[in-house]
């Protein structure tokens, strides 16, 4: 689907990129992006009294309304940052600088680092684990979740965690989700969620915190600095409105462009339509591993999306995506920043990971398992 339209295929035919929880690819309309908003644009943003400024600040914010219509919220809610990570560490140092009494946490050791290290790191919250014998009808303050897993690509049940745990907030990382199915955050009804750029089919360095106004109005920013206050005096100051005093400095304004633009393509393709395609694909690839002997596959095929990873019982997972990577085949190796889940819970060192995207095809898992095979035969035998 689409392969034309992403250039480095272009520039290595023979590519196999099945990597794409870690980032996906680029199309040519956001790379294009780029370089004109540094050739055409080039400005700083919301200050500038003169033509060129006030382009590269329409552009700017025009990103923002065509992120809120993406996962149907207010534009105001829309708060542009460097990606996942960084809007999970505004939220965790934010909350608990409110005075709201935003003190136990609950989180998942099943998830992505950056989803459990803000909490833990702060020394400000009493962090539990929703592995371990909770209560079940012990509430938190807020519950941080992952929508779909990185390793096993699982849709987590939004619904059932709420109900279990009744958090007064909260937060959900979507960043493998946001373009492999609908993100519409008035059905999720979290507080916040976050996601990165990178990882649908646009620029690294720019991702969005989401948050519901009224969250939003109660935190103290993450960062200070430049365009970010209404009046400051000696001793204190005053913050500038919802989201641009979450925005100190001056932004990645060129990636939030091409995010914008990368928004635009995944509409013109639909996240029906790729949604499909790539169900396809995983289905085709779950059924393809069951053929490896001595494999561990860790995905559900029901309720999940294309990410699902496997172990060998005989051979390292950096091993495999050693061989594969010279047969131009790329697949992720390691814990995929999930240590806990991998060491405590599937109880192995590394797994391999394949990540499916809307370029992928029918033939590129064909051509990964009968690599796989050729590999694992030699290493066996």
């Amino acid at each position: 689907m689409n392969k034309d339209r992403f250039p480095i295929f272009k520039t290595y035919p023979e590519l196999v990129y099945l990597d794409n929880a870690a980032t996906t690819q680029k199309p040519d309309v956001v790379i294009q992006s780029l370089i004109d908003f540094y050739t055409k644009y080039n400005s700083n943003v919301h200050r500038g009294n003169y033509p060129l400024s006030e382009k590269a600040t329409e552009l700017y914010e025009e990103a923002r309304s065509k992120v809120s219509k993406f996962i149907n919220s207010e534009t105001k809610e829309i708060v542009f940052n460097s990606g996942t990570t960084d809007g999970m560490n505004f939220l965790a140092s934010s909350l608990s600088r409110t005075g709201l009494g935003y003190n136990s946490v609950l989180i998942s050791d099943t998830d992505h680092h950056s989803s459990i290290l803000p909490w833990i790191n702060s020394h400000k919250y009493n962090v539990s684990y929703i592995s371990e014998n909770i209560a079940e009808n012990k509430t938190y303050d807020i519950v941080v979740a992952t929508l779909v897993s990185n390793v096993t690509g699982n849709i987590l049940n939004i619904s059932d965690l709420r109900n279990r745990f009744q958090p007064k907030i909260l937060i959900l990382d979507v960043a493998q989700g946001v373009s492999h199915m609908d993100i519409d955050v008035k059905k999720l009804n979290a507080d916040f969620i976050v996601f990165s750029g990178h990882k649908m089919y646009g620029p690294m360095g720019v991702g969005v915190l989401w948050g519901k106004i009224n969250h939003l109005e109660k935190l103290e920013p993450f960062r200070v600095g430049g365009g970010m206050i209404n009046e400051i005096k000696k001793d204190k100051q005053t913050w500038a409105n919802v989201p641009e005093r979450f925005e100190a400095g001056t932004p990645s304004v060129a990636d939030v462009f091409g995010l914008g633009v990368s928004i635009d393509f995944i509409n013109s393709i639909g996240i029906k339509n790729i949604k499909e395609h790539e169900k396809k694909l995983s289905e085709h690839l779950y059924n393809r591993l069951l053929e490896l002997k001595d494999i561990n596959i860790y995905h559900s095929p029901s309720n999940s999306l294309g990410v699902m990873s496997f172990s060998h019982n005989k051979i390292h997972a950096h091993d495999i995506a050693y061989e594969l990577g010279k047969r131009n085949i790329c697949v992720r190796a390691g814990h995929h920043c999930t240590q806990m889940f991998h060491r405590d819970i599937l109880n192995i060192p590394a797994s391999s990971r394949i990540s499916l995207g809307m370029y992928n095809s029918l033939e590129d898992i064909d051509v990964l398992i009968e690599n796989l095979k050729n590999i694992l035969d030699r290493y066996t035998n």
